[in-house]
């Protein structure tokens, strides 16, 4: 694909010119799951390994969350605390030190990092599992209105 061109029409002539493909810079972010296990490291420390994926999906709600006005946090809050609470590691245990640790962690080292979690899938491999995390940019004016 390196030679690929793009075909561009004269303004005035009924000609093609060409002209080269321009590659643009990959961007300077980590990758998102590099990201999120650095974000979700409190939390994997404090569970078993086999609750790994629980903590992903704990961890990735609370960035989203995080991305929210602080009326809205206060308003989805509750409705995450419910959800989460059924899941298996989180079943005995205080959940909302956790989500508010995790969103003020979220503000105070990734404040940056403007991505929203759209999707995560763990593989498990043969070294261990390997986690996928599906990401997208958000403007605030977006990501107040989530």
């Amino acid at each position: 694909m390196s030679t690929l061109r793009k075909l561009r029409r004269k303004e005035h002539s009924g000609e093609y010119g060409i002209e080269p493909f321009r590659r643009y810079p990959p961007p300077r972010q980590r990758k998102m799951s590099e990201v999120l296990l650095d974000f979700a490291d409190p939390i994997l420390e404090d569970l078993d390994d086999r609750d790994f994926k629980a903590a992903i999906a704990f961890s990735s709600l609370c960035w989203n969350l995080a991305l929210l006005r602080s009326e809205d946090q206060r308003t989805h809050l509750n409705d995450a605390i419910e959800a989460i609470a059924e899941s298996e590691p989180f079943k005995h245990r205080k959940i909302q030190p956790y989500v508010r640790m995790l969103v003020d962690r979220k503000k105070a080292l990734f404040a940056d990092d403007k991505r929203l979690i759209i999707d995560y899938k763990v593989v498990e491999e043969a070294a261990g599992p390997r986690l996928l995390v599906m990401s997208t940019p958000v403007k605030s004016f977006q990501a107040a209105n989530l």
